[in-house]
């Protein structure tokens, strides 16, 4: 009897689990397709939650940054998005690009995952309530639904963080000190391989008797930002390290800043380094150009002063000079380990200005003792009239000074050609030339042991049938030689 009872319980049992297993037709396919729907909602679900746990990534921090200082720059925008719901703060930032879990539309992956899920829930919803399939994929319908709730105030709780971090609002002048700080290491890196190129510029120094035009092969002004950058670049370290103190706390906060701040900067103890070790070598070719040209010069001159080349001081000479004065003035005030002092240079740039008049002094020492009043020998009919009207202008220029004497030394010199002109733009013409020229040398008296020849020069103009006379030049004299 109680075997008996005993199987029939167990038939019972069997025949309600059995029940419990059965769902409707179409409903079981539904529940079967809805939970591996319910799978890869979970899967995309976690991916979704590990991501608002890790944060922003530093893309996103960017342009959260960015967004930031958007706001700051127009601040009725700013009260505005303060203002606004979570979910419409999500809105208009998805519309400037700037995707999170909330998004807007397509981009709102917590309202994508919800549509999902309210797909799931129609099936359970017309499926048993009390078969164990339905009850689990309900919890998990359940639990889904607040993973997501939790999920997307973590995520706009994160968010909001973030844009508290990035706000500059409490530092107006960071985007512009960084601008400057970056520019300091820009100018410093961008020295170094000019420092290199100058420190090779041994190599191409010229014999002793020819000028060396460095700056014909490392231009001024990258000699000039040598020496800016040598001279500055205590300064910018200390500039960048009193800053960097200044922005710790929006460094401490922000991970996008952070970033831009250490990006170029980290490496400015070492472009101080390099720029102090290389300093040296470079600097020290510069004070060996400056004696190079100190000894070119004093040649160049012992060469025109012998040979009576006045001109020579207004070419070479005056070239290699202003590559000394040009050499010098670059050269930075700094006092660098191993490197020449600027006074050096000074000394030399000095020493050669003073050896130029030295030389023109020797020059014109010479060419006024060896000057000589010119002949008069031209002998045309003209001469006493031609002379009358060189006095005329040497009386009116020079009124109560003595005249010595008056010589023309040579003949009329006459021109007659014709020549294209272009008068206006495009539009050319036949113009014909036709003069003569003739120079009358007036002798006065000049100060202390020296006279003076006053050249007046006399232009006749055939074909506007004027005549020119002018002083052309004035050459001294000693009075013994007259």
């Amino acid at each position: 009897m109680l075997i008996r009872s005993f199987c029939v319980a167990f038939i019972l049992a069997a025949s309600v689990a059995a029940f419990a297993q059965q769902l409707p037709y179409g409903v079981r396919d539904d529940v079967k397709r809805q939970t591996q729907n319910m799978a890869e909602i979970e899967q995309e679900l976690s991916q979704l939650v590990a991501q608002v746990k890790a944060g922003p990534s530093p893309q996103q921090q960017a342009l959260l940054a960015q967004f930031q200082t958007m706001l700051n720059a127009n601040p009725q925008l700013k009260a505005q998005f303060e203002a606004a719901s979570p979910e419409e703060q999500a809105a208009f930032m998805a519309q400037m690009g700037i995707a999170t879990g909330a998004g807007s539309g397509q981009m709102n992956a917590y309202g994508w995952l919800s549509q999902r899920l309210d797909s799931v829930q129609a099936v359970i919803d017309r499926a048993p309530a009390e078969h164990p399939d339905v009850i689990a994929l309900q919890q998990r319908v359940n639990q889904a639904r607040e993973t997501i709730a939790s999920s997307e105030t973590a995520e706009a709780e994160s968010t909001q963080d973030a844009l508290a971090a990035n706000d500059l609002s409490e530092f107006p002048n960071f985007e512009q000190d960084l601008a400057t700080a970056e520019n300091m290491a820009t100018q410093i890196a961008s020295t170094l391989p000019v420092l290199q190129k100058l420190a090779g510029a041994r190599g191409n120094q010229p014999g002793s008797n020819d000028m060396w035009l460095l700056t014909n092969q490392i231009g001024s002004n990258e000699l000039r930002g040598v020496q800016q950058t040598l001279d500055n670049a205590d300064g910018y370290m200390s500039q960048i390290q009193a800053w960097d103190q200044q922005y710790q706390p929006l460094l401490g906060r922000s991970m996008t800043f952070r970033n831009r701040w250490y990006a170029n900067l980290q490496y400015m103890p070492q472009l101080i380094a390099k720029l102090n070790a290389d300093a040296p070598a470079a600097l020290n070719i510069l004070l060996l150009n400056l004696q190079h040209n100190e000894r070119v010069i004093a040649q160049m001159i012992e060469y025109a002063t012998s040979r009576r080349m006045a001109a020579y001081f207004d070419g070479g000479i005056a070239q290699v000079s202003r590559e000394i004065d040009l050499i010098e003035g670059v050269y930075p005030e700094k006092m660098i380990p191993n490197a020449p002092r600027k006074s050096e240079l000074s000394a030399i740039k000095q020493a050669v200005a003073q050896t130029i008049t030295n030389g023109l002094a020797s020059l014109d020492d010479l060419v006024v003792a060896e000057q000589r009043m010119p002949p008069d020998n031209y002998g045309g009919d003209d001469a006493d009239a031609l002379k009358q009207k060189a006095t005329a202008l040497i009386e009116r220029r020079f009124p109560g000074e003595e005249i010595l004497d008056v010589a023309i030394c040579c003949d009329w010199e006459t021109e007659n050609y014709e020549e294209l002109v272009e008068r206006v733009p495009g539009q050319w013409v036949k113009q014909r030339f036709h003069y003569r020229d003739i120079q009358i040398g007036v002798l006065m008296p000049g100060e202390g042991d020296r006279a003076v020849i006053r050249v007046v020069g006399i232009r006749q103009n055939f074909v506007t049938d004027k005549e020119l006379v002018e002083l052309l030049r004035e050459l001294p004299m000693l009075k013994e030689n007259i």
